[in-house]
């Protein structure tokens, strides 16, 4: 496993949820810390707390908007979310936290890692391609 991917399976670990995790690992990448951004993003987190709108493509919209806030919002979000929504409403036949983790809560802790893991790695491959380094 790349040392990326193994850094956003530890911080899941540590009890982060998806969107703070992933804006994390925008801020560990530019080498900055705000915990306050991070706690605040936190509210984003199993569907903005109700299962409405995943938190792993809210965090993935934030993370692209700290590596490159000029392009973000533009281009790079509404492509990472038309990526998102075809690809979680193929496996689970929605793309909102709800029917993502479903009515069983044991489905969290198995089906949310490799949601933020591919939405990740969908993230990076949009920033590689507005040609940015992403490692």
């Amino acid at each position: 496993m790349q040392d990326d991917i193994r850094r956003l399976h530890q911080l899941l670990k540590e009890g982060r949820c998806c969107a703070s995790a992933l804006v994390s690992m925008a801020l560990e990448r530019r080498c900055e810390d705000n915990p306050r951004l991070v706690e605040a993003v936190s509210g984003l987190c199993g569907g903005v707390q109700d299962g409405l709108l995943c938190g792993a493509l809210t965090g993935a919209a934030c993370m692209l908007n700290v590596a490159d806030p000029g392009r973000a919002n533009q281009e790079m979000v509404p492509e990472l979310a038309r990526w998102f929504r075809a690809e979680m409403g193929a496996a689970y036949g929605g793309s909102d936290c709800a029917a993502i983790v479903g009515p069983d809560p044991a489905a969290k802790a198995a089906r949310c890692p490799a949601v933020v893991e591919a939405t990740y790695r969908q993230a990076k491959e949009i920033l590689r391609s507005y040609g940015h380094e992403w490692e």
